[in-house]
C-alpha cells in the first residue's frame, strides 16, 4: 500500500536552494526587471558569478568581444539564462543520480535536463509567442518529481511502475497515476513551491505531460522541450506514441509545419557544447 502522504510529506524534507536562485527567480516573474537589481543579486553568489561569465564567454553564446563583468553577463545572456543557469548550478548533482527503473543511467537524467532547458530557449526562434523567463528553468526542473520516487519508493514498487510500462504499455504518467495516485509533474511542482519558485514555474513542470490542462504557454513549451530532448536521444522512450508532440501545444506557440524539427535540429548541434559549460 502506499502512503500518498507520506510521499508528498518527503518533499518537504529536500535541502533548499541558494537564496540567489529565489531572488532570481522572484525577479523573473514580476512584470519588469532591471539590470542592477539582477546584477546585486549575482554579485553575492561567488560560484553563480564565475558560471555566469564563463558562460558569457563560451563558443555557444556567440560572444564577440570578451565579457568582464556581471552586468554586461546579464545582459548578453538574459535573466531567462540566469535564472536556468542558477537553478542547474544548485540542482546539478541531484540530477545526476541513475534511475534505471526510469531506463536512466547515471548521469542520463542531468543530461536530459539540460537538454529540454535547451530546447526551451532555443524555441524562441521558432515561436511566434513570447515565452516568459521562467521557462528555461521550468523545463530544467521538469523531470525534478523523479528525484522523489526514486528516494522514497521501494525497491518492489519501483518495480511494479516499470512492469506497468513495459509490459502494461501504460505511459509513466498513467502508470505513476494508476498505481500511487500521483506522478511525477505533480511531485516536482511540489518540490517547486517548496523551494519558493514562482506558480507560473511550477505550473511548467506539473503540466509538462498535459499542457491542454494548463492553460499557460509555459506548459506547451517545456512539453514540446522535453519531447525535443527525447528526440535527440537524451532521455527515454516508454511508448512509441509517447513521441508524439502535442498538435494543440504546437499550435498555440505558432511553430509552423516545421518548428519541431527545426528546434530538434539546432538542440542536436548544440547540445554536447551546453552541457561542456556544466562541466558534464
Amino acid at each position: 500500500m502506499i502512503d500518498l502522504q507520506a510521499l508528498t510529506r518527503s518533499v518537504n524534507t529536500l535541502e533548499a536552494l541558494p537564496a540567489s536562485v529565489t531572488r532570481l527567480a522572484s525577479i523573473a516573474a514580476k512584470d519588469s526587471w532591471n539590470v542592477r537589481e539582477v546584477e546585486e543579486v549575482v554579485s553575492l553568489d561567488q560560484a553563480l558569478s564565475f558560471r555566469l561569465l564563463r558562460m558569457a564567454n563560451s563558443a555557444a553564446s556567440a560572444s564577440l568581444m570578451p565579457i568582464v563583468t556581471i552586468r554586461d553577463a546579464v545582459v548578453r545572456l538574459g535573466l531567462g539564462s540566469l535564472l536556468s543557469l542558477a537553478t542547474a548550478t544548485s540542482v546539478q548533482k541531484k540530477l545526476t543520480s541513475a534511475i534505471p527503473e526510469y531506463g536512466l543511467s547515471e548521469g542520463e537524467l542531468w543530461r536530459h535536463s539540460v537538454a529540454a532547458a535547451l530546447a526551451a530557449e532555443s524555441a524562441a526562434a521558432f515561436c511566434d509567442v513570447e515565452l516568459p523567463p521562467e521557462t528555461f528553468a521550468s523545463a530544467l526542473l521538469h523531470d525534478i518529481g523523479k528525484l522523489v520516487l526514486l528516494r522514497e519508493l521501494a525497491p518492489d514498487v519501483l518495480s511494479v511502475l516499470a512492469l506497468a510500462r513495459e509490459q502494461g504499455h501504460l505511459s509513466s504518467l498513467k502508470a505513476e497515476s494508476k498505481i500511487l495516485g500521483v506522478h511525477h509533474g505533480e511531485l516536482g511542482g511540489l518540490i517547486a513551491q517548496h523551494w519558493g519558485l514562482p506558480e507560473r514555474l511550477v505550473c511548467g513542470i506539473i503540466h509538462h505531460h498535459t499542457p491542454d490542462d494548463a492553460q499557460d504557454i509555459i506548459a506547451d513549451v517545456v512539453h514540446v522541450a522535453n519531447l525535443a530532448a527525447k528526440q535527440v536521444g537524451a532521455g527515454h522512450w516508454a511508448l512509441e506514441e509517447d513521441k508524439q508532440v502535442n498538435a494543440a501545444s504546437v499550435s498555440r506557440l505558432k511553430m509552423g509545419d516545421n518548428g519541431f524539427d527545426a528546434l530538434c535540429a539546432r538542440v542536436a548541434k548544440r547540445l554536447e557544447q551546453v552541457l561542456s559549460q556544466y562541466g558534464a
